[in-house]
């Protein structure tokens, strides 16, 4: 089974990504909300980044690296959950 689970995240990791991106791109472009909260966003950090001397803008840069690598870990993690609760929900509803 352990096998199984393995090959079945390497098989569609790839799918995995696609749908994060066009999801990603189409609340980017449609989704109003979206657009305003990551503008703030941007100008948030942004002024952060100002107002930080030297030594700290790097420090501030590889927080936000580390954070971008664990949102995208995770959103990984939760979408290929999803797709094996999918294949569960649907095993069990042929068996029965």
């Amino acid at each position: 089974m352990r096998f199984l689970i393995h090959s079945l995240e390497i098989l569609i990791d790839p799918l995995i990504r696609h749908r994060l991106e066009s999801l990603y791109n189409e609340l980017k472009s449609n989704n109003s909300d979206f657009k305003q909260l990551s503008c703030e966003s941007e100008q948030y950090i942004n002024a952060l980044r100002e107002a930080l001397p030297g030594d700290l803008k790097q420090t501030l840069f590889l927080y936000e690296d580390a954070q971008f690598t664990l949102q995208e870990i995770l959103k990984v993690k939760i979408y290929l959950q999803g797709f094996k609760d999918a294949l569960q929900i649907v095993n069990e509803v042929h068996i029965s």
